[in-house]
């Protein structure tokens, strides 16, 4: 029979007296928040699905998916507070599962085991967050070794918290250095470089390589040879340096696969993607990076350097908008993900899932993942900040909240991030298409790796936006642009934008045939490469034209699939321009 009465952490959750008690102390829950608490915690041997989830907390009543995520949503901020705001995971296109390990009952009368032993244990087990109270509280009582504080800070990272990573690897340096092991000591500091390199602290992490560099000279080549070719490519990447990052990645990815060293094999695979990628290489470049998280399903990898990894090939579909690649992979490492017990990997990995959550129309879940984000990036990835900014943004600019998408695309660019599209389509919304476009050209010409794989999103928006203003000479300056390089577009979402592009720069020479059909395919590719919103978009603006030639039934049944798309994710902002149609307003023509 199951317990009244289930116990996880410091919560205590009573089934008879629908309370959820942290420490003792009773947490307010809604009484759906609670009966969604109760069902996932009494059937956390498997993932529950959605729909069982709405027919067991709302029988008999038809309500849409935005209410279970807010039910969800409140109870993770309820069991944040005693630090299992992670425990209610969501298991993408299948439901959510509680996962959190209940505490073994005290003994009493047989001696506890020591506080290292304890933290060496939980390591052993994979219980990341676990390993770092445990390895804090046993460096409280005796300083712990080189090595012990070397685990501490691999625990950290995989456990999403890195800046907590940072002082055991210093600590971890200076001893292996004082003991004249000095391979030890370029082995940390070589990931002191990384946990530099996601602060945004460039200089010292290439002050740390180079000393690693030093401390590795004469050293016949082996596998710290390869961890530093292998951060060196992720450096030049941060710096912009894209032929010398995939000169260090091929490096890294040779000497792994000299050694049979799968970690280092799989990282100089996928940087070297990544680095193909941004140099418009993206068929050969999505090739190595989907070798890369082969390797890690398989298996073969440590779960820090598969978190990487995971991280990177998600980042790059992201700049790419190869939202159906992102989607397949997000479900397919959400097992991994289990089963190694990282849920997400530090805070920007949060935003690369909310990215596919709000490009797939999921904006409720988009914005709870950039929240749990915010945190984590603030101490551990900074650099994500601006993304954050950028992707709440577009949260809020689907919604029709413009004032609150405009402060948002300001504080991204301050984070130095870039705030586009988005922002270019607030103010060509504003009647400030001129700047609009000019914010894209300028965003397209920067140098470094992000900005190379997000050229042709820019390009594709900017030819867009210049055929409306009726500027054709710059949007066929702009689409002959995108047609030298196809092969850095062609397999994303960005091929929908760029068929839009095409669409956009006939209709305004009055090629009017031409252009629907244009138009008509762009809406069919973005909506099989799963960008639900902007293929909703796509055929709100084709009802438009339909509309404007007289065509008013393809034109509704257009309007209808739009329609349709924007209420289910709740996109009040473009669901509002399909009123305006309906009531004879059509926009730009």
């Amino acid at each position: 029979m199951t317990s009244h009465l289930h116990r996880f952490a410091s919560f205590e959750l009573d089934r008879d007296g629908r309370a959820l008690r942290l420490d003792g102390r009773e947490i307010p829950l809604q009484p759906r928040v609670f009966d969604l608490l109760l069902y996932l915690v009494e059937h956390q041997d498997r993932v529950v699905s959605k729909e069982e989830l709405l027919d067991a907390l709302w029988p008999g009543v038809v309500v849409t998916e935005s209410s279970l995520q807010r039910a969800v949503s409140l109870a993770r901020a309820a069991l944040q507070q005693g630090g299992l705001g992670e425990a209610l995971r969501n298991y993408a296109r299948r439901g959510y599962r509680f996962v959190a390990e209940s505490a073994p009952p005290a003994c009493s009368g047989e001696p506890s085991a020591s506080a290292l032993a304890l933290a060496e244990q939980v390591y052993a087990n994979q219980q990341w967050q676990a390993a770092v109270e445990a390895f804090a509280r046993a460096d409280r009582e005796s300083p712990l070794s080189a090595a012990c504080l070397e685990r501490w800070a691999t625990a950290a990272q995989c456990a999403g918290d890195l800046a907590a990573a940072t002082s055991p690897l210093e600590r971890a340096a200076v001893a292996y250095s004082s003991l004249g092991d000095h391979l030890s000591a370029a082995r940390v500091t070589i990931g002191l470089a990384r946990l530099q390199i996601e602060s945004l602290d460039a200089a010292v992490a290439q002050g740390c390589l180079r000393r690693a560099g030093r401390l590795l000279a004469g050293v016949p080549r082996g596998e710290l040879h390869g961890f530093l070719a292998w951060m060196s490519a992720r450096l030049h990447l941060y710096q912009g340096n894209l032929e010398e990052a995939r000169r260090c990645a091929e490096e890294a990815r040779a000497i792994g696969h000299e050694l049979g060293n799968a970690d280092i094999e799989s990282m100089g695979l996928v940087l070297t993607g990544i680095a193909l990628q941004g140099g418009g290489d993206a068929p050969a470049g999505i090739a190595l990076q989907d070798e890369a998280a082969a390797a890690v399903l398989a298996g073969d990898v440590s779960p820090l350097v598969g978190g990487i990894v995971y991280c990177g090939v998600i980042s790059s579909c992201c700049n790419a908008e190869d939202w159906q690649r992102a989607e397949q992979w997000t479900e397919s490492f959400t097992g991994w993900c289990a089963r190694t017990r990282i849920d997400t990997f530090a805070g920007a990995c949060h935003i690369h899932r909310a990215e596919v959550f709000a490009m797939g129309g999921r904006l409720a879940e988009a914005q709870e993942a950039i929240t749990r984000a915010d945190p984590l990036i603030r101490v551990g990835a900074p650099w994500a900040l601006g993304d954050a900014y950028r992707l709440m943004g577009d949260v809020h600019l689907a919604r029709g909240q413009d004032d609150a998408a405009e402060q948002c695309f300001l504080h991204a660019y301050q984070h130095g991030g870039d705030p586009y599209p988005g922002y270019a389509l607030l103010l060509h919304q504003r009647g400030r298409g001129d700047e609009a476009v000019r914010g894209l050209t300028r965003a397209a010409s920067l140098t470094h790796w992000v900005a190379s794989e997000r050229r042709s999103r820019y390009l594709a928006h900017a030819a867009q936006i210049a055929s409306l203003n009726r500027d054709l000479e710059q949007a066929e300056a702009l689409l002959a642009d995108l047609d030298r390089n196809t092969k850095a577009w062609e397999a994303g979402a960005v091929a929908g934008q760029v068929e839009r592009a095409r669409g956009e720069w006939r209709w305004a020479r009055g090629e009017a045939d031409t252009a629907l059909a244009h138009f008509i395919r762009a809406a069919d590719i973005l909506r099989q490469r799963r960008a639900i919103l902007e293929a909703a978009q796509g055929r709100l603006r084709l009802a438009e034209i339909l509309s404007l030639r007289g065509d008013r039934a393809a034109a509704e049944l257009e309007l209808r699939a739009a329609e349709a798309a924007f209420e289910a994710a709740g996109a009040m902002g473009y669901l509002a321009r399909c009123q305006a149609l309906r009531l004879g307003s059509p926009g730009n023509t």
